[in-house]
């Protein structure tokens, strides 16, 4: 059984793995960690799923300007 919540790793997916640029890459990578189908369903929610992608496209802007600066 997984320590930390579905949700809560989720986001910390979201924001630290540059391999998951989509919603059901952060599925898969939970998959792998063990979490079920029924955990999984807490991800299914609109609010839930718009906030994971804000937090991928605030790793993907962050990434960018760390590379530009010398």
């Amino acid at each position: 059984m997984n320590q930390t919540h579905v949700i809560e790793r989720a986001f910390e997916i979201a924001e630290r793995d540059r391999a998951c640029l989509k919603i059901s890459d952060v599925r898969e990578a939970l998959s792998r960690e063990g979490y079920t189908i029924s955990d999984l369903m807490h991800l299914e929610g609109w609010s839930i799923r718009e906030q994971l992608r804000e937090r991928m496209k605030a790793r993907g802007a962050r990434a960018g300007l760390s590379e530009s600066r010398p």
